[in-house]
């Protein structure tokens, strides 16, 4: 009977846990360049890549070009989303490197929350979200040939 009520009671501490964990990990609220609230939630049901990225950090900047690929490539997929979260810095420079980028997918400001909620702390930074919103991978930093691996798993999620 001890070892019952111990497992109901591990079983609860585990399930708050996670829940809790669950609600602020994969949450968001941003601004876009234009001013405009958008919500993580907004994209429930689709598939959701979300790239953390700067204009200064060097793996940024390589990543991007493959970023801006996978977007083209799944861009006419009504379940599939990219998002680029830029790590705080000033709108004009955000800007100028888009348009000298040629980036296309969404912009959002990132903010202090989301960097303690997906526990930035090195970038460039990954998250390939399911149609449940829940993380389906991770990946920190970038080198090439990982733009494969987002693929398979873009490609799974969305079977």
């Amino acid at each position: 009977m001890f070892y019952k009520k111990l497992f109901i009671l591990l079983f609860f501490i585990v399930s708050c846990v996670s829940l809790s964990f669950a609600e602020i990990s994969y949450k968001f609220t941003l601004q876009d360049l234009e001013g405009n609230k958008v919500s993580l939630s907004d994209y429930k049901g689709k598939v959701v890549f979300l790239d953390f990225w700067a204009t200064w950090c060097p793996p940024c900047r390589a990543s991007i070009p493959k970023v801006e690929k996978l977007y083209e490539q799944f861009k006419d997929d009504e379940d599939f989303v990219v998002l680029g979260i830029n790590l705080q810095e000033d709108k004009d420079t955000i800007i100028k490197f888009i348009r000298k980028q040629k980036m296309n997918y969404p912009i959002l400001l990132g903010d202090k929350k989301v960097i303690t909620n997906y526990k930035i702390s090195a970038i460039p930074q990954f998250f390939i979200m399911d149609k449940k919103g829940d993380i389906y991978n991770k990946y920190v930093g970038f080198t090439p040939g990982m733009e494969e691996l987002w693929e398979k798993d873009i490609e799974k999620l969305l079977k």
